[in-house]
């Protein structure tokens, strides 16, 4: 009796352990994965936005973690502090002894010149062999031995103020007070970071988003849904509170600049706002990337040209061109956008900073910036830097091309980049129903033209709220609450892109799924006619049709099934009075020669039985350089050269 006692006993201990060991295994996976509070991102009558696990085994061998970069270049001869450069005496006595002789730095700058991809050095150096105070925004080191020979390199960008120019600003600034009264005086600093979704945020950059969230208080808008493919055309509607095509701004006349469009840094500016404006990787600016950029800079420190000489030196890059010497040319940047916060801290400013290079071409290159801009953020908030002023912490986009890309996650991903913002504390409680407003549009449908209209409402701050907001208004600033009935069509968001939408497969012997392919070759090939590029263009074909998918806003799904099935069984003609239907689908197709693959959604329309394009076609995978004799965003996506 007693042995089986203790049999049971054993048993029972047993299963304990077991148990304890389930629930400690539960813990820690808790810590590696979001907690899923609901099936929904945004979940409102007209649009339920999926809460899919960044973790998901479906993309789980797509998103394995890389090495974290390195930055394993030389130790510096010369570091900045504030406006003075300083040699590193320690490293110079050490490693070089007697060697070292001294210093030269040149200015970099744009010159007279009013092409956006030069810039000069200026001709006479300042030599110097102790710490110097620098006169020059931009500058290039070159450090010599007693031989005159080179034996270091370096680049160094200053944040100078500008007398003048801070007279006329502040003329401004005093009209502005008087004419718009706002009642409150807020600093803007934008800080972007290329194809960066909100679900590889929360992979690769969770010190980052835990630092945002728990110390900053941000409000992160988890519905926010991009309006177009890439980087350009979501930064414009951020920026000017429109499509591009409506600026309008013709992609054929790629000699016209950008400089007479009305972009929010202009506004901020006539209100008496100094203004930065800066991007890492020249080759592929915002306002560059085949287009002509700007002919007169478009803000006070514009780091451009400091951007192309040191891209154009290929002496001072290490680690895959990711690294100036031993520092991250992303720190940099952020770098240069915190100098400017610190040496404007008194005065009204506005800040637009976009970082692209390591992020834009690989996923898991994410988590090598986690700690750079945690980081930044931990500095600007504990020197007070964020006391008046409102940081957005934003991305354009998800990957756009690659394995993950082919995934349903991965599709969602690209739609629904990161969007951050944070306001000063005390702006959180003494402004509670703005503040509140905030806290519900997280979970609302939210879109590039929402941030615009809370960027003017920032510059015209009144305070207050409306009652009542017209949910077919396009852009709807956050300080309101966004209506739980707005669609997708409401806020400007084209089918092909809406992520409020259901779908559903269609099986290959279903009419509509050869209609639609068809249909979307055909359009292709037309474009090649419509721009006279057949000569030098492929016509495409299809390789194999990868899916096709109807799609519709969640709720009404079942009843677009049926419907559906009444369109595909009837023969005889329609009813006039018979209510009016379209339906949308979404082709995946891999089409040749190039092996393309591409995406897109499609309008199908009951009435007239005539197909039409329902937004953009995506380029899933990288087309490199098989479209090099072509120009245009559209044509380089399509495009096979012959």
């Amino acid at each position: 009796m007693k042995r089986k006692n203790y049999a049971i006993l054993m048993m029972l201990l047993i299963v304990l352990a077991m148990y304890m060991a389930t629930i400690k295994m539960m813990k820690t996976r808790v810590i590696h994965s979001p907690t899923v509070t609901s099936h929904f991102l945004v979940d409102t009558e007209v649009c339920r936005m999926p809460n899919v696990d960044p973790f998901d085994s479906s993309i789980k061998s797509l998103v394995k973690y890389k090495n974290f970069i390195k930055c394993r270049g030389v130790t510096p001869l010369t570091f900045q502090e504030g406006q003075i450069l300083r040699l590193n005496m320690g490293v110079i006595n050490t490693k070089y002894k007697r060697q070292f002789s001294y210093c030269e730095y040149h200015g970099i700058n744009r010159g007279n010149n009013m092409d956006d991809n030069k810039y000069q050095y200026t001709p006479h150096g300042t030599i110097f062999n102790k710490d110097i105070v620098v006169t020059e925004q931009f500058i290039r080191v070159k450090c010599y031995d007693k031989s005159h020979r080179v034996i270091y390199s370096n680049y160094h960008a200053f944040i100078l103020q500008q007398p003048t120019r801070l007279q006329q600003l502040k003329t401004r600034f005093s009209k502005h007070n008087e004419e718009n009264e706002p009642r409150e005086t807020l600093n803007v600093v934008m800080i972007g970071v290329d194809s960066v979704s909100r679900l590889n945020l929360i992979r690769n950059m969770p010190t980052t988003r835990d630092y945002l969230l728990r110390h900053l208080g941000a409000i992160e808008l988890q519905g926010y849904n991009k309006v177009a493919d890439n980087t350009f055309v979501n930064i414009v509607p951020i920026t000017t509170g429109r499509f591009v095509e409506e600026l309008p701004w013709d992609e054929q006349k790629r000699g016209e600049p950008m400089d007479k469009y009305n972009f929010i840094w202009k506004n901020f500016s006539s209100c008496g706002y100094t203004t930065l404006y800066a991007e890492d990787y020249p080759q592929t600016g915002i306002f560059n990337y085949l287009k002509r950029g700007f002919h007169v800079p478009p803000a006070d420190h514009y780091y451009r040209p400091f951007a192309l000489a040191v891209d154009g030196d290929k002496s001072v890059w290490t680690t895959d061109h990711h690294c100036v010497g031993d520092r991250f040319e992303t720190d940099m940047i952020l770098n240069y956008t915190t100098e400017f916060m610190k040496l404007y801290n008194r005065v009204p400013y506005f800040g637009f900073s976009f970082l692209t290079r390591l992020t834009h071409d690989s996923i898991s290159n994410t988590a090598s910036a986690d700690i750079l801009y945690s980081n930044m953020f931990r500095d600007i908030h504990n020197q007070g830097l964020l006391n008046n002023t409102v940081l957005i912490f934003f991305s354009d986009h998800g990957m756009r091309f690659g394995a993950i890309r082919k995934t349903y996650i991965g599709k969602l991903e690209e739609r629904l980049p990161m969007m951050f913002l944070v306001f000063p504390k005390w702006f959180y409680k003494k402004y509670p129903q703005i503040t509140q407003n905030l806290k519900i549009n997280q979970n609302r449908l939210t879109t590039p033209f929402d941030i615009y209209e809370t960027l003017e409402d920032i510059l015209y701050f009144t305070g207050g709220v409306t009652d009542d907001i017209d949910v077919q208004q396009r852009g709807i600033s956050l300080f309101e609450e966004i209506p739980v009935s707005r669609t997708c069509d409401h806020a400007g968001i084209l089918p092909h892109w809406c992520t409020c939408m259901s779908q559903q497969e269609l099986s290959t012997n279903d009419q509509f799924y050869n209609m639609s392919v068809n249909y979307l070759i055909d359009y292709i090939n037309q474009q090649f006619v419509l721009n006279n590029v057949t000569d030098i263009c492929w016509p495409l074909k299809l390789g194999r049709t990868k899916s096709v998918h109807i799609i519709k806003n969640n709720d009404k799904l079942l009843k677009f099934k049926q419907s559906l099935n009444d369109v595909i069984n009837r023969t005889v003609s329609y009813n006039e009075k018979r209510v009016h239907s379209t339906y949308i689908f979404q082709v995946a197709v891999s089409l040749m020669p190039g092996s393309g693959e591409f995406e897109a959604a499609v309008r199908y329309d009951e009435t007239s039985r005539n197909f039409t394009m329902a937004g953009d076609i995506s380029r899933i995978n990288k087309y490199g350089h098989d479209s090099d004799c072509v120009h245009g965003s559209l044509l380089r996506k399509l495009c096979y050269c012959k």
